[in-house]
């Protein structure tokens, strides 16, 4: 059964069409556009998953949310052969499941705060200030970690460079990546990808 996966526009569900891309995994996109007012997913979503947010996967009567689950759940079952992620017995498999999970946690959120924050004309705040401080942090371990080793997980690319790839394309249109080079030449890296540009194709 091909796999559906619901996609919103201008999400982070946009990494794991790139997953698929490198899984060569059949599947299939359904569409989801923001509304134009609002940035909010459409109504439409929660018919999926009652939480109403992107992505969603589909897979025969299963129905995943989060990110994170939904990478382990495709690498499980369609990476058999670990091209895409580490065996638990190797030594890049800690740094790997780190970074695979970064994405979402410690080094994601003061952007996703910025984000509310200057939604609600809240940058003046105290909390935007100590976000932006955080953001700042976030980059320098991510700058650190990338000019010591070619890829997130290490010495070969991985799962964890496509998650962590939204919150790094995202850096450079907000701040710009000059001050990190290490980081600013990963993208670059990435983006050469065949299956990183058959991911804009499908659409972002």
């Amino acid at each position: 059964m091909t796999l559906r996966l619901h996609h919103l526009n201008a999400s982070r569900s946009q990494r794991l069409v790139w997953l698929l891309e490198e899984l060569g995994a059949a599947y299939e996109v359904v569409r989801y556009e923001r509304d134009a007012e609002t940035r909010l997913a459409p109504p439409e979503l929660a018919e999926v998953h009652r939480l109403g947010k992107a992505p969603l996967l589909e897979d025969g009567d299963a129905v995943i949310a989060e990110t994170g689950a939904i990478a382990e759940y495709l690498l499980a079952r369609h990476d058999p052969d670990h091209v895409l992620h580490p065996r638990p017995e190797s030594p890049d498999f800690a740094r790997y499941l780190e970074w695979l999970h970064s994405a979402e946690g410690a080094p994601f959120l003061p952007s996703l705060f910025s984000f509310y924050l200057s939604a609600y004309g809240l940058t003046d705040s105290p909390l935007a200030a100590k976000m932006a401080s955080e953001a700042q942090r976030a980059a320098a371990h991510i700058e650190a970690h990338l000019a010591a080793h070619p890829f997130f997980a290490g010495s070969s690319f991985s799962a964890a460079d496509c998650l962590m790839g939204f919150q790094i394309a995202n850096a450079e249109g907000r701040v710009g990546l000059d001050a990190a080079p290490a980081t600013k030449a990963w993208l670059e890296k990435m983006r050469a990808r065949p299956a990183y540009q058959r991911m804009l194709e499908v659409g972002v």
